[in-house]
């Protein structure tokens, strides 16, 4: 895969609910850092990943992702990304609709593209 299929595969099972694909995309390192949108929402390094990613799939039901921009840059062994997307999802029980904005970095990782670094926020609505 190349660096946009692997981003487009994060996305895909995220919506999927699918725990075991996500933590195959996230790099093992110590550098590996997600911030979320909710407050404490951190995960520094891919060895802690697990239980997040397990716990966001097992929190989320009824979750579609509408893309209204995805540009990917990729060099050599690193790759970046921009998306805004609007977030649909029962979140533990919840519904919402989400204006969310994320950034990443992969590195290529024994030829494979790995996850580095991802950064979400959300935007207000208008």
């Amino acid at each position: 895969m190349n660096a946009y299929e692997t981003i487009k595969n994060y996305f895909d099972a995220l919506v999927a609910g699918d725990a075991q694909r996500l933590l195959e995309l996230i790099s093992s390192a110590d550098y590996y850092v997600k911030i979320g949108t909710d407050e404490g929402e951190i995960v520094e390094g891919g060895r802690n990943a697990i239980d997040y990613y397990q716990h966001h799939v097992a929190s989320t039901e009824d979750f579609t992702i509408e893309f209204e921009c995805l540009d990917v840059q990729e060099r050599d062994t690193v790759a970046w990304f921009y998306t805004q997307q609007i977030w649909r999802l029962k979140w533990q029980g919840v519904f919402e609709e989400l204006s969310m904005r994320m950034t990443g970095v992969l590195e290529k990782e024994n030829g494979k593209w790995k996850f580095v670094q991802i950064h979400a926020s959300l935007g207000l609505p208008s």
